[in-house]
Protein backbone atom coordinates (compact mmCIF):
# COMPACT_ATOMS: atom_id res chain seq x y z
CA UNK A 1 0.00 0.00 0.00
CA UNK A 2 2.92 2.39 0.79
CA UNK A 3 4.46 1.60 -2.31
CA UNK A 4 1.52 2.60 -4.15
CA UNK A 5 0.85 5.65 -2.52
CA UNK A 6 4.54 6.33 -3.04
CA UNK A 7 4.37 5.22 -6.75
CA UNK A 8 1.49 7.86 -7.20
CA UNK A 9 2.71 10.93 -5.65
CA UNK A 10 5.97 10.82 -8.04
CA UNK A 11 4.06 12.55 -11.08
CA UNK A 12 2.51 14.77 -7.90
CA UNK A 13 5.77 15.65 -6.77
CA UNK A 14 7.60 16.41 -10.84
CA UNK A 15 4.71 17.99 -11.58
CA UNK A 16 5.12 20.50 -8.32
CA UNK A 17 8.37 21.00 -9.16
CA UNK A 18 7.97 21.73 -12.91
CA UNK A 19 5.14 24.59 -11.54
CA UNK A 20 7.87 26.01 -9.11
CA UNK A 21 10.05 26.09 -12.15
CA UNK A 22 7.83 28.07 -14.20
CA UNK A 23 7.06 30.10 -11.72
CA UNK A 24 10.39 31.43 -10.57
CA UNK A 25 11.21 31.64 -14.44
CA UNK A 26 7.91 33.90 -14.50
CA UNK A 27 9.15 35.99 -11.36
CA UNK A 28 12.45 36.61 -13.01
CA UNK A 29 11.35 37.77 -16.48
CA UNK A 30 8.98 39.71 -14.40
CA UNK A 31 11.67 41.02 -12.24
CA UNK A 32 13.80 41.88 -14.84
CA UNK A 33 11.47 43.22 -17.59
CA UNK A 34 10.54 45.52 -14.61
CA UNK A 35 14.15 46.68 -13.96
CA UNK A 36 14.45 47.44 -17.67
CA UNK A 37 11.66 49.35 -17.62
CA UNK A 38 12.99 51.46 -14.51
CA UNK A 39 15.68 51.65 -15.93
CA UNK A 40 14.62 52.99 -19.57
CA UNK A 41 12.19 55.73 -17.89
CA UNK A 42 14.85 57.12 -16.14
CA UNK A 43 17.42 57.02 -18.34
CA UNK A 44 15.19 58.86 -20.99
CA UNK A 45 14.30 61.47 -18.57
CA UNK A 46 11.31 60.99 -15.28
CA UNK A 47 11.28 64.57 -15.22
CA UNK A 48 10.35 65.24 -19.10
CA UNK A 49 8.17 61.84 -19.69
CA UNK A 50 5.90 62.94 -16.27
CA UNK A 51 5.66 66.30 -17.98
CA UNK A 52 4.23 64.80 -21.62
CA UNK A 53 2.09 62.64 -19.41
CA UNK A 54 0.59 65.82 -17.78
CA UNK A 55 0.52 67.85 -20.78
CA UNK A 56 -2.54 64.91 -21.97
CA UNK A 57 -4.06 64.86 -18.45
CA UNK A 58 -7.08 63.73 -18.35
CA UNK A 59 -7.53 63.60 -22.14
CA UNK A 60 -5.71 59.98 -21.81
CA UNK A 61 -8.57 58.52 -20.50
CA UNK A 62 -10.21 59.06 -24.29
CA UNK A 63 -7.64 56.02 -24.89
CA UNK A 64 -10.21 53.70 -23.16
CA UNK A 65 -13.13 53.94 -25.52
CA UNK A 66 -10.81 54.64 -28.56
CA UNK A 67 -9.25 50.75 -27.82
CA UNK A 68 -12.59 49.56 -28.21
CA UNK A 69 -12.65 50.12 -31.81
CA UNK A 70 -9.20 47.66 -32.49
CA UNK A 71 -11.38 44.76 -29.38
CA UNK A 72 -14.73 45.35 -31.87
CA UNK A 73 -13.06 44.59 -34.92
CA UNK A 74 -11.24 41.31 -33.53
CA UNK A 75 -14.66 40.45 -32.22
CA UNK A 76 -15.94 41.03 -35.83
CA UNK A 77 -13.56 38.39 -37.01
CA UNK A 78 -14.04 35.90 -34.20
CA UNK A 79 -17.57 36.38 -34.69
CA UNK A 80 -17.09 35.20 -38.48
CA UNK A 81 -15.43 32.09 -37.35
CA UNK A 82 -18.63 31.48 -34.81
CA UNK A 83 -20.63 31.94 -38.54
CA UNK A 84 -23.13 33.90 -37.03
CA UNK A 85 -23.91 31.84 -33.78
CA UNK A 86 -27.15 33.00 -32.04
CA UNK A 87 -25.27 32.76 -28.02
CA UNK A 88 -22.55 34.78 -29.26
CA UNK A 89 -23.49 38.60 -30.67
CA UNK A 90 -21.08 41.13 -31.31
CA UNK A 91 -21.81 42.78 -28.32
CA UNK A 92 -20.96 39.86 -26.20
CA UNK A 93 -18.05 39.04 -28.19
CA UNK A 94 -16.14 42.16 -27.71
CA UNK A 95 -16.65 42.12 -24.32
CA UNK A 96 -14.96 38.56 -24.06
CA UNK A 97 -12.25 39.56 -26.26
CA UNK A 98 -11.84 42.70 -24.09
CA UNK A 99 -11.34 39.98 -21.10
CA UNK A 100 -8.95 37.79 -22.91
CA UNK A 101 -6.85 40.92 -23.68
CA UNK A 102 -6.68 41.63 -20.10
CA UNK A 103 -6.29 38.70 -18.93
CA UNK A 104 -2.93 38.32 -21.18
CA UNK A 105 -1.74 41.98 -20.66
CA UNK A 106 -2.53 41.97 -16.42
CA UNK A 107 -1.91 38.43 -15.49
CA UNK A 108 1.47 36.44 -15.23
CA UNK A 109 0.06 33.15 -18.09
CA UNK A 110 2.36 33.62 -20.54
CA UNK A 111 -0.29 34.81 -23.06
CA UNK A 112 -2.34 31.51 -22.89
CA UNK A 113 -4.74 32.23 -20.33
CA UNK A 114 -6.94 34.56 -22.52
CA UNK A 115 -7.35 31.92 -24.92
CA UNK A 116 -8.61 29.58 -22.17
CA UNK A 117 -10.86 32.29 -21.25
CA UNK A 118 -12.51 32.68 -23.97
CA UNK A 119 -13.36 29.43 -24.72
CA UNK A 120 -14.74 28.89 -21.04
CA UNK A 121 -16.50 32.60 -21.75
CA UNK A 122 -18.22 31.27 -25.06
CA UNK A 123 -19.97 27.87 -23.35
CA UNK A 124 -21.04 29.77 -20.45
CA UNK A 125 -22.78 31.70 -23.60
CA UNK A 126 -23.94 28.44 -24.43
CA UNK A 127 -21.89 27.74 -27.66
CA UNK A 128 -20.52 24.29 -27.95
CA UNK A 129 -17.28 22.99 -26.46
CA UNK A 130 -15.91 21.65 -29.99
CA UNK A 131 -16.87 24.42 -31.55
CA UNK A 132 -16.08 27.30 -29.09
CA UNK A 133 -12.43 25.91 -29.20
CA UNK A 134 -12.08 25.35 -32.91
CA UNK A 135 -12.39 28.97 -33.28
CA UNK A 136 -10.42 29.96 -31.11
CA UNK A 137 -7.36 27.80 -32.47
CA UNK A 138 -8.22 29.37 -35.53
CA UNK A 139 -8.52 32.83 -34.89
CA UNK A 140 -4.73 32.22 -33.32
CA UNK A 141 -3.38 30.80 -36.44
CA UNK A 142 -5.48 33.79 -37.98
CA UNK A 143 -3.91 36.09 -35.60
CA UNK A 144 0.02 34.76 -35.88
CA UNK A 145 -0.35 34.88 -39.99
CA UNK A 146 -1.75 38.63 -39.94
CA UNK A 147 0.38 39.38 -37.34
CA UNK A 148 3.33 38.34 -39.39
CA UNK A 149 2.32 40.16 -42.42
CA UNK A 150 1.76 43.58 -40.60
CA UNK A 151 5.10 43.17 -39.51
CA UNK A 152 6.32 42.87 -42.84
CA UNK A 153 4.74 46.28 -43.48
CA UNK A 154 6.32 47.85 -40.92
CA UNK A 155 9.62 46.56 -41.72
CA UNK A 156 9.12 47.80 -45.35
CA UNK A 157 8.38 51.30 -43.58
CA UNK A 158 11.35 50.70 -41.25
CA UNK A 159 13.58 50.00 -44.49
CA UNK A 160 12.36 53.62 -46.02
CA UNK A 161 12.78 55.32 -42.71
CA UNK A 162 16.50 54.30 -42.20
CA UNK A 163 19.74 55.54 -44.35
CA UNK A 164 21.33 52.68 -42.81
CA UNK A 165 19.25 49.05 -43.91
CA UNK A 166 21.88 46.71 -42.15
CA UNK A 167 20.07 47.14 -38.82
CA UNK A 168 16.36 46.35 -40.67
CA UNK A 169 17.94 43.70 -42.82
CA UNK A 170 18.67 41.91 -39.41
CA UNK A 171 15.46 42.63 -37.96
CA UNK A 172 13.68 40.77 -41.38
CA UNK A 173 16.39 37.90 -41.54
CA UNK A 174 15.33 37.47 -37.53
CA UNK A 175 10.94 37.87 -38.70
CA UNK A 176 12.18 35.15 -41.82
CA UNK A 177 13.32 33.02 -38.72
CA UNK A 178 10.17 32.88 -36.77
CA UNK A 179 8.12 31.25 -39.54
CA UNK A 180 8.89 27.77 -38.95
CA UNK A 181 7.26 28.96 -35.55
CA UNK A 182 3.78 29.07 -37.85
CA UNK A 183 4.59 25.97 -39.64
CA UNK A 184 4.89 24.53 -36.01
CA UNK A 185 1.57 26.31 -35.00
CA UNK A 186 -0.24 24.37 -37.72
CA UNK A 187 1.32 21.05 -37.12
CA UNK A 188 0.32 21.45 -33.00
CA UNK A 189 -3.40 21.95 -34.08
CA UNK A 190 -2.93 18.54 -36.22
CA UNK A 191 -0.75 16.11 -34.35
CA UNK A 192 -0.58 16.54 -30.73
CA UNK A 193 -3.62 19.24 -30.02
CA UNK A 194 -2.94 22.71 -29.59
CA UNK A 195 -5.17 23.20 -26.12
CA UNK A 196 -4.00 19.82 -24.84
CA UNK A 197 -0.60 21.75 -24.18
CA UNK A 198 -1.97 24.78 -23.63
CA UNK A 199 -3.45 23.28 -20.48
CA UNK A 200 -0.22 21.58 -19.30
CA UNK A 201 1.17 24.71 -19.61
CA UNK A 202 -1.44 26.28 -17.65
CA UNK A 203 -1.08 23.28 -15.04
CA UNK A 204 2.62 24.18 -14.65
CA UNK A 205 2.07 28.12 -14.22
CA UNK A 206 -0.70 27.36 -11.46
CA UNK A 207 1.01 24.44 -9.84
CA UNK A 208 -2.66 22.54 -10.06
CA UNK A 209 -4.89 20.53 -12.45
CA UNK A 210 -7.30 22.96 -14.42
CA UNK A 211 -10.78 22.02 -15.38
CA UNK A 212 -9.87 20.20 -18.88
CA UNK A 213 -10.70 22.05 -22.01
CA UNK A 214 -14.00 20.32 -23.66
CA UNK A 215 -14.40 18.59 -27.07
CA UNK A 216 -13.68 15.05 -28.49
CA UNK A 217 -9.82 15.36 -30.25
CA UNK A 218 -11.45 13.65 -33.11
CA UNK A 219 -14.24 16.06 -33.35
CA UNK A 220 -12.48 18.97 -32.46
CA UNK A 221 -9.99 18.32 -35.55
CA UNK A 222 -13.17 17.88 -38.02
CA UNK A 223 -14.77 21.59 -37.01
CA UNK A 224 -11.05 22.82 -37.10
CA UNK A 225 -10.77 21.21 -40.83
CA UNK A 226 -14.23 22.04 -41.48
CA UNK A 227 -13.32 26.00 -40.64
CA UNK A 228 -10.03 26.04 -42.82
CA UNK A 229 -12.04 24.46 -45.36
CA UNK A 230 -14.46 27.77 -45.74
CA UNK A 231 -11.74 30.01 -47.28
CA UNK A 232 -14.01 32.81 -47.58
CA UNK A 233 -15.12 32.42 -43.96
CA UNK A 234 -10.82 32.24 -43.26
CA UNK A 235 -10.53 35.38 -45.44
CA UNK A 236 -13.32 37.23 -43.71
CA UNK A 237 -11.78 36.57 -40.48
CA UNK A 238 -8.14 37.32 -41.62
CA UNK A 239 -9.51 40.76 -42.77
CA UNK A 240 -11.31 41.80 -39.82
CA UNK A 241 -8.16 41.24 -37.91
CA UNK A 242 -5.67 43.24 -40.25
CA UNK A 243 -8.32 45.64 -39.80
CA UNK A 244 -7.88 45.84 -36.06
CA UNK A 245 -4.28 46.14 -36.16
CA UNK A 246 -4.61 49.65 -38.52
CA UNK A 247 -6.92 50.66 -35.54
CA UNK A 248 -4.53 49.92 -33.44
CA UNK A 249 -1.73 51.92 -35.18
CA UNK A 250 -4.87 54.85 -35.06
CA UNK A 251 -5.38 54.29 -31.84
CA UNK A 252 -1.02 54.95 -31.10
CA UNK A 253 -1.32 58.09 -33.59
CA UNK A 254 -3.83 59.73 -31.45
CA UNK A 255 -2.06 58.98 -28.05
CA UNK A 256 0.87 60.67 -29.46
CA UNK A 257 -1.60 63.55 -30.72
CA UNK A 258 -2.79 63.58 -27.33
CA UNK A 259 0.89 63.78 -25.86
CA UNK A 260 1.81 66.92 -28.35
CA UNK A 261 3.99 64.72 -30.61
CA UNK A 262 1.56 63.60 -33.39
CA UNK A 263 3.03 61.06 -36.37
CA UNK A 264 2.61 60.98 -39.77
CA UNK A 265 0.41 57.33 -40.33
CA UNK A 266 3.12 55.68 -41.92
CA UNK A 267 5.08 56.20 -38.39
CA UNK A 268 2.59 54.90 -36.45
CA UNK A 269 1.70 51.79 -38.35
CA UNK A 270 5.86 50.64 -38.68
CA UNK A 271 5.61 51.87 -34.45
CA UNK A 272 2.88 49.47 -34.07
CA UNK A 273 3.87 46.77 -36.02
CA UNK A 274 6.74 46.40 -34.18
CA UNK A 275 5.47 46.69 -30.85
CA UNK A 276 2.80 43.55 -31.40
CA UNK A 277 6.08 42.11 -32.84
CA UNK A 278 7.81 42.69 -30.25
CA UNK A 279 4.68 41.72 -27.46
CA UNK A 280 4.41 38.37 -29.13
CA UNK A 281 8.40 36.98 -28.60
CA UNK A 282 8.17 38.31 -25.47
CA UNK A 283 5.35 36.22 -24.22
CA UNK A 284 6.69 34.81 -21.32
CA UNK A 285 7.35 38.59 -20.17
CA UNK A 286 4.37 39.51 -18.11
CA UNK A 287 2.37 43.02 -20.07
CA UNK A 288 5.68 43.01 -21.91
CA UNK A 289 7.44 45.17 -19.14
CA UNK A 290 10.57 46.35 -20.58
CA UNK A 291 10.28 45.04 -23.89
CA UNK A 292 7.24 47.74 -25.04
CA UNK A 293 9.70 50.58 -23.82
CA UNK A 294 12.71 49.25 -25.64
CA UNK A 295 10.78 48.76 -28.78
CA UNK A 296 9.27 52.44 -28.60
CA UNK A 297 12.70 53.30 -28.12
CA UNK A 298 14.45 52.19 -30.41
CA UNK A 299 12.23 52.35 -33.21
CA UNK A 300 10.68 55.58 -32.25
CA UNK A 301 14.40 57.23 -32.62
CA UNK A 302 13.80 55.92 -36.32
CA UNK A 303 10.91 57.93 -37.31
CA UNK A 304 12.14 61.31 -35.07
CA UNK A 305 10.49 60.50 -32.01
CA UNK A 306 12.33 61.78 -28.84
CA UNK A 307 13.36 59.31 -26.53
CA UNK A 308 11.12 60.96 -23.70
CA UNK A 309 8.38 60.96 -26.18
CA UNK A 310 8.40 57.38 -26.53
CA UNK A 311 8.22 56.56 -23.04
CA UNK A 312 5.77 58.32 -22.38
CA UNK A 313 3.96 56.69 -25.06
CA UNK A 314 4.48 53.34 -23.71
CA UNK A 315 3.28 54.67 -20.42
CA UNK A 316 -0.09 56.25 -21.81
CA UNK A 317 -0.44 52.63 -23.20
CA UNK A 318 0.29 51.01 -19.61
CA UNK A 319 -2.48 53.46 -18.35
CA UNK A 320 -4.77 52.39 -20.83
CA UNK A 321 -4.15 48.70 -19.99
CA UNK A 322 -5.15 49.43 -16.19
CA UNK A 323 -7.77 51.29 -17.10
CA UNK A 324 -9.36 49.26 -18.91
CA UNK A 325 -8.19 46.16 -18.07
CA UNK A 326 -9.11 45.98 -14.21
CA UNK A 327 -12.55 46.81 -14.61
CA UNK A 328 -12.50 44.39 -17.30
CA UNK A 329 -11.34 41.68 -15.26
CA UNK A 330 -13.81 42.79 -11.90
CA UNK A 331 -16.56 42.15 -14.14
CA UNK A 332 -15.45 38.43 -15.44
CA UNK A 333 -15.03 37.72 -12.09
CA UNK A 334 -18.28 38.77 -10.76
CA UNK A 335 -19.98 36.89 -13.51
CA UNK A 336 -17.55 33.29 -12.58
CA UNK A 337 -19.09 34.18 -9.05
CA UNK A 338 -22.26 34.47 -10.10
CA UNK A 339 -22.22 31.21 -11.84
CA UNK A 340 -20.79 29.32 -8.99
CA UNK A 341 -23.34 30.56 -6.79
CA UNK A 342 -25.96 29.35 -8.68
CA UNK A 343 -24.13 26.17 -9.17
CA UNK A 344 -24.21 25.82 -5.40
CA UNK A 345 -27.77 26.73 -4.76
CA UNK A 346 -29.07 24.22 -7.07
CA UNK A 347 -26.61 21.45 -5.19
CA UNK A 348 -27.93 22.52 -2.03
CA UNK A 349 -31.89 22.28 -3.21
CA UNK A 350 -30.49 18.65 -4.92
CA UNK A 351 -29.73 17.80 -1.33
CA UNK A 352 -32.89 18.90 0.52
CA UNK A 353 -35.03 16.84 -1.97
CA UNK A 354 -33.05 14.13 -1.72
CA UNK A 355 -32.99 14.01 2.05
CA UNK A 356 -36.62 14.44 1.97
CA UNK A 357 -37.11 11.85 -0.03
CA UNK A 358 -35.24 9.60 2.08
CA UNK A 359 -37.39 10.95 5.21
CA UNK A 360 -40.55 9.73 3.16
CA UNK A 361 -38.95 5.93 2.62
CA UNK A 362 -38.44 5.68 6.37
Amino acid sequence: MNSIDRGESKPHTARIRRAVRMQLGLALASAAGLGLAVFLVVHSGLNGVLSILASAGWGLLWLIPVHLVPITLDAGGWRTLLRGSPQAGLPFLAWAAAVRDAINNLLPVARVGGEVAGVRLLMMRGVSGTAATASVIVEITLTLAVQFLFTVLGLVLLLHYLRDHTAAWAIVLALLAGIPAIVIFFLLQHRWGLFQLIERGLTILTGSRIQSLPGDAAALDRAIQALYRQRRVIAIGASWQFAGLLAGAGELWFTLYLLGNPVTVPAAILLESLAQAGQSMAFLVPAALGVQEGVFLLFGAAVGLPADVAIALSLARRVRQIGLGVPLLTSWQWLEGRRLRHMLRRRAKAGLSAAGQDNVVE
